[in-house]
């Protein structure tokens, strides 16, 4: 089961357990532009912690609002940290890029000839906070 999260119409799982870094003061503290911020984190019995990766999986944004992105043409293959830097000078929003799109595999890059949704940056402060609010 899934719950809309706030007017961006982010899914979220209703059923999502663990803590996230942010919530842990003995880790360190993360860019809030990175994709770790959105992932849980669990405690082994050995008292090491590790990301759940499929945490996050099930967050997708649904509709987007033609006014709040752009669009771009993959002239060649890239990385995701590419396109994120080329687009926003700060590599750490590739899956972000992917979120947008709906792209469940960030280890194949887009293709030549891909076009790709970008969030305007000024609307990129607004969807992670919605999504740091929604989880």
């Amino acid at each position: 089961a899934c719950r809309y999260v706030s007017s961006l119409n982010l899914r979220a799982p209703s059923n999502a357990i663990g803590d996230y870094q942010r919530d842990v003061y003995s880790l360190k503290k993360l860019s809030d532009f990175q994709y770790e911020n959105f992932l849980r984190l669990y405690l082994t019995e050995n008292n090491q912690y590790f990301y759940n990766l499929q945490s996050f999986a099930v967050y997708f944004l649904d509709e987007l609002n033609t006014e709040t992105y752009y669009e771009i043409e993959i002239t060649k293959s890239m990385p995701w940290t590419a396109i994120s830097y080329n687009e926003y000078r700060n590599m750490d929003l590739w899956w972000l890029i992917a979120l947008v799109n709906k792209v469940y595999n960030p280890l194949k890059f887009p293709d030549a000839g891909s076009r790709l949704k970008i969030l305007y940056p000024q609307h990129v402060r607004t969807v992670l906070t919605e999504l740091k609010n929604g989880i």
